[in-house]
């Protein structure tokens, strides 16, 4: 499989969808979730697809126990964290080993493994009822063979372990490309995500890639490459 290779900084990827989503619509979710795709130049199996809305679904049950999300529609799921998740596939190159710390309800963590099976996933992610989630959310989707979980926080992993490092909304930006760069090899990539397009202070780091986009409602987001040989 040939993945895409683009750096275009000001990619647009928002859904437009009209229509309204329930969670017993299931052809209109397969429909939204193929149009993202579409929109993404990612075209997706139908097993592929089916595997992504019923991880949605379970996010979903789970959440009315557990804290997991904000969304309250498997259309909601898709278009505003789902889209994340499609942004680090285009920048995650083939085969990567993958940590994603505070992994949380596994936004874009799973999302992404499940759309990346040449991957290995490592969710990190310290609290209990979480954790729980995303190992019953690994069986469900089919992920056990490609994912872990460390229940605890990135200081207590190995150092220089990963090709790869993201974690969303767990840190600010200058913090954790600093934690970032720690937990990846030489010549691996940090990922961060911000609302916006960001730089950080140090002028010897900057993003070798980096994407712009939209979630279904409009949001601005921006996801950046680093690579850990410029901390060195």
């Amino acid at each position: 499989m040939q993945w895409p290779q683009r750096t275009n900084p000001c990619l647009a990827a928002r859904s437009r969808a009209k229509v309204a989503y329930t969670r017993s619509v299931r052809d209109d979710e397969v429909a939204f979730l193929a149009r993202l795709a579409e929109e993404w130049k990612y075209p997706l199996a139908p097993e592929m697809t089916a595997r992504v809305i019923e991880f949605c679904r379970l996010l979903l049950e789970w959440n009315a126990r557990v804290n997991l999300t904000g969304a309250r529609t498997v259309a909601e799921v898709v278009g505003e964290h789902v889209v994340d998740a499609f942004a680090m596939a285009r920048l995650v190159p083939p085969g990567s080993s993958v940590v994603d710390v505070g992994a949380g309800g596994g936004l874009p963590g799973l999302a992404f493994a499940i759309l990346r099976p040449d991957a290995r996933l490592t969710m990190v992610e310290p609290r209990a009822k979480r954790v729980a989630f995303l190992r019953t959310a690994m069986r469900e989707s089919q992920l056990v063979a490609s994912t872990a979980v460390f229940r605890g926080r990135a200081d207590a992993l190995e150092r220089g372990g990963f090709d790869v490092a993201a974690s969303r909304a767990t840190f600010p930006p200058e913090e954790w490309l600093s934690v970032g760069l720690g937990l990846v090899r030489p010549g691996g990539l940090v990922l961060v995500f911000s609302g916006d397009s960001w730089s950080p202070e140090h002028s010897s780091r900057r993003a070798v890639s980096e994407l712009c986009y939209e979630t279904a409602s409009g949001r601005s987001r921006w996801i950046g490459a680093f690579c850990s040989t410029w901390n060195m």
